[in-house]
């Protein structure tokens, strides 16, 4: 069935695509490593993100919910993939480092995030590409500014 021809607008339907692919794409980590989805985009995310190394930095920059956030994080500290720093200045606050231990894992679920863009990408051109870019950019600035 041509999931097209049911909807009016592909906006409507590109979230549930994405989240299948990228699951497709990660699974092989997930599963090797024995990480849930959220420990997984933890540890992305610290590796991706340098300079944002906080629960909070991930909350607010990829809405994620605090509870999922704060468990994934526990786990991965008693499995050794991070460790947590307090702040010198602000002692509330707590950075989160990626331990030697979490390089071949982060680098294996990177390599998963190019798959899953390359595919995504594939029969583009290199201007295709910029202008998908500045598009998604511009259109993710909208959705959040309209909350």
């Amino acid at each position: 069935m041509n999931t097209m021809a049911c909807v009016k607008h592909p906006l409507l339907t590109i979230r549930a695509a994405l989240k299948r692919r990228y699951a497709h794409e990660m699974a092989e980590v997930l599963d090797k490593w024995q990480l849930t989805g959220m420990e997984a985009d933890v540890l992305l995310f610290l590796a991706n993100n340098p300079g944002c190394d906080t629960a909070s930095d991930m909350v607010t920059l990829c809405q994620l919910t605090k509870s999922h956030v704060s468990k994934a994080v526990d786990h991965l500290t008693e499995m050794g993939y991070i460790t947590q720093q307090r702040d010198q200045q602000n002692r509330r606050k707590v950075h989160l480092l990626l331990t030697e231990e979490a390089k071949p894992v982060v680098k294996a679920g990177q390599a998963a995030q190019k798959r899953f863009v390359d595919v995504l990408t594939r029969g583009l051109s290199d201007e295709d590409k910029v202008a998908m870019k500045r598009t998604l950019e511009v259109m993710i600035e909208n959705a959040v500014k309209e909350e």
